[in-house]
């Protein structure tokens, strides 16, 4: 009679595991192809690996079911489950009433992509604009200068998240955009980016890559430079973070 050891079974799940990662590596690559290209594998993998452990929270194990959940944070940041701008997504995979794991998936899945239809637009033709205006923002426009000078800092914030980019700012709800500004405040000074700038940027970022950005697998060089012991000082850490964010936009020209 077979009898197979506790070792032989770890091997064998380590391999069941493997295969399902290139699998959905496999599916990445197809429907998310210059994501998986800027990434390279190896970082994909990371991001998958996050995908099943933050997807088995919400009871999401199935193949399909993980598809989704992954394929939505290359859509939506990592941390969307996590993030203020968001709070269907928490609420959807928190409902006690959705009985089944793959009407809970199907639900998110859905509720996503009417957000993506109006902030991002069908075409991403939103999206575009956005991006278009990012790379066009000049640096000087990260701290309040002339007619902006007697405005909050909260309020400057608000006012040029609208200007970037006013279809996801109407699509997340001015109400959710504060609390993501009051969080971002709080979690940038916590990197030590103590000056206007350094803050402006990195709400920025939170706001068009998600609140998560700052440990998502996705950017690897954000959480490279936050985490920087050497890059203590304040300011130099601020325009590390800008320009890293410049140059990773560039990637998608």
């Amino acid at each position: 009679m077979l009898v197979m050891r506790d070792a032989q079974m770890g091997t064998f799940e380590q391999a069941a595991v493997h295969n399902f990662e290139n699998r959905l590596l496999s599916h990445l690559k197809e429907f998310f192809p210059r994501h998986c290209e800027i990434l390279g594998d190896e970082q994909v993998h990371k991001v998958i690996r996050l995908g099943i452990e933050r997807a088995e929270q919400y009871s999401l194990v199935s193949e399909r079911d993980l598809h989704l959940y992954v394929g939505l944070m290359f859509m939506l940041g990592s941390y969307f489950d996590q993030d203020p701008q968001l709070p269907w997504a928490a609420k959807i995979l928190t409902d006690e009433n959705i009985v089944y794991p793959n009407d809970r998936a199907d639900q998110l899945y859905h509720r996503a992509m009417v957000f993506l239809n109006e902030a991002a637009g069908k075409e991403n033709q939103y999206l575009e604009i956005a991006l278009r205006k990012v790379r066009e923002f000049p640096v000087s426009a990260l701290t309040r200068t002339g007619e902006n000078r007697d405005l909050s800092f909260g309020d400057y914030a608000l006012k040029s998240l609208y200007a970037l980019f006013p279809e996801k700012y109407e699509a997340v709800g001015d109400s959710a955009i504060r609390q993501m500004i009051r969080q971002g405040y709080q979690s940038a000074r916590g990197y030590g980016l103590t000056g206007e700038a350094g803050i402006a940027t990195y709400i920025g970022l939170m706001f068009m890559l998600g609140s998560g950005f700052d440990r998502d697998p996705r950017y690897p060089w954000a959480e490279a430079i936050l985490t920087d012991a050497v890059l203590s000082d304040p300011v130099r850490k601020g325009e590390a973070l800008y320009q890293s964010a410049m140059a990773y936009l560039d990637q998608w020209r």
